[in-house]
């Protein structure tokens, strides 16, 4: 009887261990469709700049404002873009960077 006993219970423990590790695959899995959606742009976007406090123009100046002082790199970036070796290549900064202001405001009006 101990014999019948403890081939049962060695079942009972491998098909535990199998739902166990079943479990531990879906968890995996869930992890990394959770990384993929966070590395996303619009993700990584909302992980600088909240919808919360994208409400206004001014609200995203200042949060600008404190990022380039946590993050002086972002200060010093900005003013290499308008320096004067790369006025040149302002005329195509200013276009890009109309379309993209055009693109989002067209996504925000369709809302």
């Amino acid at each position: 009887m101990s014999r019948t006993s403890s081939a049962h219970d060695r079942k009972a423990r491998i098909e535990l261990l199998q739902a166990r590790a079943a479990l531990e695959r879906q968890g995996v899995v869930h992890g990394v469709h959770d990384i993929k959606a966070s590395l996303k742009p619009r993700a990584l976007l909302d992980s600088v700049f909240p919808k919360s406090k994208r409400k206004s123009p001014s609200d995203l100046l200042l949060r600008t404002f404190s990022m380039s002082r946590r993050y002086p790199m972002i200060l010093s970036l900005g003013s290499a873009i308008f320096s004067k070796a790369a006025r040149r290549r302002a005329k195509w900064w200013k276009i890009a960077a109309g379309a993209l202001v055009a693109w989002q405001a067209s996504r925000s009006l369709r809302r």
